[in-house]
């Protein structure tokens, strides 16, 4: 696996991570993987979601973000609220620019 490989495989990894720990309810804890989380993102956001892109999201994205969840989970959509708490999250571990981003 090449280094940038590595890094986008540790960003998911820590975005499905936030994201698992704050939709929490409405959706079930226990299907809230990290994995499982990352589908719901890239159902949205597309599979190259890269931590710039969660940054420039707004509060009209994070509904979107949040009813793609819900979708997934088939429950409740979470809040915009715990969408954007989660994209903090991941900003605070995976700032813009730290994948060698180019978008």
């Amino acid at each position: 696996m090449s280094d940038d490989q590595s890094l986008r495989t540790d960003f998911e990894v820590a975005m499905g991570e936030e994201f698992g720990n704050l939709v929490s309810p409405p959706v079930p804890f226990l299907d809230a993987s990290p994995q499982e989380c990352c589908e719901a993102i890239w159902r949205i956001l597309g599979d190259d979601v890269t931590p710039t892109i969660l940054a420039k999201l707004n509060e009209t994205e994070y509904q979107k973000v949040a009813v793609s969840f819900g979708e997934w989970f088939e429950c409740e959509a979470p809040s915009a609220m715990q969408i954007a708490e989660a994209i903090a999250r991941t900003l605070a571990r995976w700032p813009p620019g730290s994948l060698n981003e180019t978008a």
